[in-house]
């Protein structure tokens, strides 16, 4: 556990703070079957301060392993003989574990008694559950929850210096943008997105590490697809290559994590594509041909849906540079796979 504490203690990687967390709340448990119970109590209390702020700016992710430590605490609180307090754990555990708008109700009943400590929960929950609502096409429906969210988490990054706030808020403003522009409302959600990207950027100047870039390429992205909808493409090229820089350093930085190469195969695959929507085909040629090549690497990860979109756009590429015979088979690959497709469940 000094390992990974040192390793939470110096690197800002969520990951590692997850680590130390379920350390903790192992060594909480393990001093409870050994009756040690009051032992045990501090390192699941640390367990959950930790997975907490976590949770806070990015529930879908780290839910599960808040509610772990939650249900940890609630055990040593019970036989302890703490029954409030056991109770409100084990009743925020069992929470989490519930569909999105049910999360919502329990943290928004916390936050009415409690607002100063129970809106950041709040506003996760609501960016929680529009996530949730955007995904399965009720866009709609998300709309207001994620819009409550953005000014919860305005308010709560206005009022305190923590980083984890402003990246909290960061997310749901680029969220909020892009289902605007899925709304067909591209203009309102531009400035949200352009926020989003500006507070991400001030977190990245602040950190050497590559992998902190990650999140403002997927923001940058979000921008270009904006202002493609926007009819504004020329805007967007800068926002394209710096995407795929930051990708590049990344995915240079941990040649086997291919998570980093399917990342840099999608930007790969934008910048391409707008490229040939700018009629510069000759530029746009080298990232079209290794966008293929990576999404041909990261199959697994990506789909054949997307080494597909990848294929079609280097056709197009191809085609505009005279060059009809390869045109003509990336689209007929684009084509046999298109037709391979899986139907989603």
């Amino acid at each position: 556990m000094a390992d990974e504490r040192g390793q939470a203690e110096a690197d800002a990687d969520p990951r590692y703070r997850l680590a130390l967390a379920r350390s903790l709340r192992t060594l909480g448990e393990l001093l409870a079957k050994v009756d040690r119970p009051a032992e045990g109590l501090p390192y699941a209390e640390e367990a959950v301060d930790i997975c907490r702020p976590l949770a806070e700016t990015e529930l879908a992710r780290h839910r599960s392993v808040l509610a772990e430590c939650l249900g940890t605490l609630g055990g040593l609180l019970t036989v302890l003989a703490r029954p409030a307090a056991a109770r409100a754990a084990q009743d925020e555990a069992l929470a989490l574990e519930g569909e999105p708008e049910e999360i919502v109700a329990f943290y928004r009943g916390l936050a009415e008694a409690d607002p100063d400590r129970r809106r950041p929960a709040l506003a996760a929950a609501l960016h929680y559950h529009s996530s949730w609502l955007k995904q399965h096409d009720r866009r709609a429906e998300a709309l207001p929850l994620l819009e409550e969210a953005v000014a919860l988490r305005r308010g709560l990054a206005e009022a305190g210096a923590d980083p984890l706030r402003r990246i909290a808020l960061a997310r749901s403003l680029c969220l909020l943008g892009e289902l605007l522009g899925q709304l067909d409302r591209p203009a309102e959600g531009l400035p949200y997105v352009e926020e989003a990207v500006a507070l991400r950027r001030e977190l990245v100047e602040a950190d050497a590490d590559p992998r902190r870039g990650i999140t403002l390429a997927l923001f940058l992205r979000a921008l270009v697809r904006l202002l493609v909808q926007l009819d504004r493409p020329a805007e967007a090229l800068p926002f394209a290559r710096e995407a795929v820089d930051r990708w590049r350093r990344v995915a240079e930085s941990d040649a086997d994590d291919r998570r980093y190469r399917a990342g840099l195969a999608l930007s790969l695959h934008t910048l391409g594509e707008l490229l040939a929507k700018l009629d510069r085909p000759a530029e746009g040629l080298p990232s079209a041909q290794e966008a293929v090549d990576l999404h041909r690497a990261c199959a697994g990860l990506l789909g054949r849906h997307h080494l597909a979109g990848a294929l079609q756009t280097l056709g197009e590429v191809l085609a505009a540079l005279d060059r009809p015979a390869e045109a003509q088979a990336a689209r007929d690959e684009a084509a046999a796979l298109e037709e391979t497709e899986p139907e989603a469940p």
